[in-house]
């Protein structure tokens, strides 16, 4: 035999006669549970002899007029004081869509074998799995979200990382760039240089301590090193230079800039030291043999 349940009236009619508490019932609260606490829905005092069944349907309305549009299943508390700042007694009661969960005369019960009961626990079901795929969407979300941002953190990283290994090396490249042109330009000069000493040191001691033809070949093999046969057309052109002098420093200029350019292929046709060795030690064995 199944036990009977507490409505709310009787619950009501049990805490306004109850003679343990040592003091009457002053005050009734409704309340509304939400996970550790709860929020007050409305609190009426007591004065004077109650009707329990108007304040059941009372507290009744305020609790399902209040989670009439909540979705799911709502939790209430009706609190009982006794002249006291801390309720002495407490009944909990279920609303769903503004409709008690629980008796005989209620649309929805959820723990009796009955149609309503059945259908109680499919909503209460379907609530909990809604809940579980919301939270796991929100995990997966909140999870991909997180990714993303790492991603392109690392991302950002790694562009910065490259940006300044590219500005390295064009700096390098640049500063190597401007030593060769340094290094050419010095060896250029020393070579010019080079050319024009015996001139110079002919000029400082007042005699042929270099011979005059020797001198003077290599200050126009510097000088062709500065000017082209076109520049000379200028200078006649400009009436600087007469032309038979002109031709003859075309033909000379001419030929110095061949004969750096026979030797520089001379250089760079020059076998190696491993190469003339071995092509040394080919000879000697080879007039050995002889």
């Amino acid at each position: 035999m199944s036990k009977k349940r507490i409505t709310v009236e009787q619950w009501i009619s049990d805490a306004l006669t109850d003679a343990d508490k040592g003091k009457p019932c002053s005050a009734l609260a409704l309340v509304l549970a939400k996970g550790t606490g709860h929020e007050e829905i409305h609190t009426k005092e007591i004065q004077g002899p109650q009707d329990a069944k108007r304040l059941a349907d009372f507290f009744i309305s305020k609790a399902t007029g209040y989670s009439q549009d909540l979705p799911g299943i709502q939790t209430f508390k009706i609190l009982a004081f006794y002249g006291q700042s801390e309720p002495q007694a407490t009944f909990p009661f279920t609303v769903a869509e503004g409709a008690l969960t629980g008796g005989e005369q209620v649309p929805f019960s959820r723990h009796e074998a009955s149609p309503n009961g059945l259908f109680a626990q499919l909503m209460k079901h379907n609530e909990a799995v809604m809940s579980m795929n919301m939270q796991i969407v929100q995990t997966l979300a909140v999870g991909a979200v997180t990714r993303d941002q790492e991603i392109q953190r690392e991302r950002n990283e790694m562009n910065m990382i490259m940006r300044d290994m590219l500005l390295t090396m064009r700096k390098e490249g640049h500063e190597m760039q401007l030593a060769q042109l340094r290094y050419q330009r010095e060896t250029e000069e020393r070579r010019v240089m080079a050319k024009a000493i015996p001139s110079i040191a002919n000029y400082l001691t007042g005699r042929e301590v270099i011979p005059e033809n020797f001198a003077d070949s290599e200050l126009i093999d510097a000088i062709a090193q500065d000017f082209s046969p076109e520049d000379i057309q200028m200078l006649v052109s400009m009436g600087k230079l007469k032309a038979e002098k002109a031709a003859i420093l075309v033909a000379r200029i001419s030929k110095a800039k061949e004969d750096q350019k026979k030797r520089l292929e001379a250089f760079r046709t020059l076998p190696d030291e491993d190469s003339a060795l071995a092509q040394l030690a080919n000879g000697k064995d080879t007039k050995a043999i002889q």
